[in-house]
């Protein structure tokens, strides 16, 4: 059996196309993969945001540039650059976002609907509500396998994993792969904007270590989990 190859995106090639019903956000689709869709999203303007309608599973937003408040029941909460937007299933939730800068930019990750996703959601709206996750709050752990690398897991549920890692110059990871895991990198703080796939099974690494440091956002669907991380040739 031939062995998957990884896909690479170039974020500046991909068509900006307008958001679905809404007149100042646009959309590119970056990625539908196996378990996992990632697109990225633009706001444009000060303001209220728009509404984005519902999810069938969770939805998160990285923020990868501006600033905004998301409004809330019981407090306000601050949205910047490397902040993580959970927005659970059946939630309403774009009017409650108002910008305070004149554009924002975050990734759009969700894992695919299936068929225990599907239906209505009755207590979305109820004690369900959009939150914001933020890096500095989020312990950090050295991932096995990897060298001079730092993780910190944004979120985690049974369909899927987000995780902000930086790479210090001479680190990076053991060649390995995952038979049962989608994994997706997108590179952060770079001027060239890219997103890399790796399909399950696609044998990947940094043999000789990176050149320069990275921050990168680190996607897995279903989740890896640190216990699941052991490497294989």
């Amino acid at each position: 059996m031939a062995e998957r190859e990884p896909v690479y995106v170039m974020v500046s090639g991909v068509e900006s196309l307008p958001y679905p019903a809404c007149a100042r956000t646009s959309v590119k689709e970056l990625l539908r993969g196996e378990e996992v869709l990632v697109s990225q999203v633009v706001i444009e303007g000060k303001g209220e945001a728009e509404d984005y309608g519902v999810s069938e599973t969770v939805r998160c937003w990285y923020v990868l540039d501006g600033k905004a408040i998301l409004r809330g029941e019981r407090a306000d909460a601050h949205v910047s650059r490397g902040c993580l937007i959970v927005i659970p299933p059946g939630v309403s939730w774009g009017p409650c976002l108002s910008l305070v800068s004149d554009r924002l930019t975050a990734l759009d990750i969700a894992a695919r609907a299936g068929r225990e996703d599907r239906g209505s959601h009755p207590d979305a709206g109820q004690d369900r509500a959009a939150s914001v996750i933020r890096p500095e709050d989020v312990p950090s752990y050295l991932p096995a396998g990897h060298s001079k690398t730092v993780n910190r897991c944004l979120y985690i549920d049974d369909r899927i994993e987000i995780i902000e890692g930086t790479i210090e110059v001479g680190g990076g990871a053991q060649r390995h792969l995952h038979r049962h895991h989608e994994q997706v990198l997108y590179l952060l703080e770079t001027s060239n904007p890219l997103l890399i796939y790796y399909p399950k099974g696609a044998p990947h690494g940094t043999e000789g270590g990176v050149s320069s440091r990275l921050k990168l956002l680190v996607i897995y669907s279903p989740p890896l989990g640190e216990s699941q991380n052991a490497l294989k040739e």
